[in-house]
């Protein structure tokens, strides 16, 4: 009976601690008016946003420089280049993660639509013209090309926009991920 009694006032002890939100172990209250540490003032402007950010300024012009490289010579047509050639000149611009979707890109690539006779030679200039997300591990970037002849001409074609998503690798960046602004990017948790 004892026992019983015992493991009653225990199991008591223990649920109003439960409810009562309570431990030994609990900081102290700091009391009323106490302010949580601030790294400015409440109401001051901030005067160093890029500090917010998980990537430097030289960091993001890095790696915004690349992504546009990359459209640049992606979207760049050689008519004497082989389809090896074009992927070992595009392989030092992309991710190892990334480099099997471009190899599928670049080596699978229909030739039904292509005309026929002489290829001419395009060349494409490229602007970064946007950031679309900014994370701790990818930058994605939004990257127009304007396509041109040799001549200089653009052939009346629109720009095409291009969402590349960039990640950190080896001290540079790297592509990780490219398709079409319009379709989207792939998202990125963290």
């Amino acid at each position: 009976m004892i026992a019983i009694i015992a493991a009653l006032v225990v199991a008591l002890v223990l649920l109003f601690r439960q409810l009562s939100g309570g431990s030994d172990a609990e900081e102290p209250d700091p009391g009323p008016g106490a302010e949580a540490p601030a790294t400015q003032a409440p109401g001051e402007p901030v005067d160093d946003v890029l500090a917010l950010m998980p990537h430097s300024e030289d960091e993001l012009r890095a790696g915004a420089e690349s992504a546009r490289s990359f459209v640049a010579a992606y979207t760049e047509v050689r008519p004497e280049e082989t389809d090896e050639e074009r992927l070992a000149r595009l392989s030092p611009l992309v991710s190892e993660e990334f480099f099997g979707a471009v190899e599928a890109l670049v080596m699978g690539a229909p030739t039904s639509a292509v005309p026929q006779g002489d290829p001419q030679a395009l060349r494409s200039d490229a602007v970064v013209t946007g950031i679309r997300n900014i994370g701790e591990g990818s930058v994605i970037f939004e990257v127009e090309a304007r396509f041109m002849t040799d001549t200089g001409d653009d052939g009346g074609n629109e720009p095409v926009s291009y969402a590349v998503t960039m990640v950190p690798e080896e001290g540079g960046w790297a592509v990780y991920a490219f398709q079409g602004a319009a379709v989207g990017d792939i998202a990125e948790t963290g």
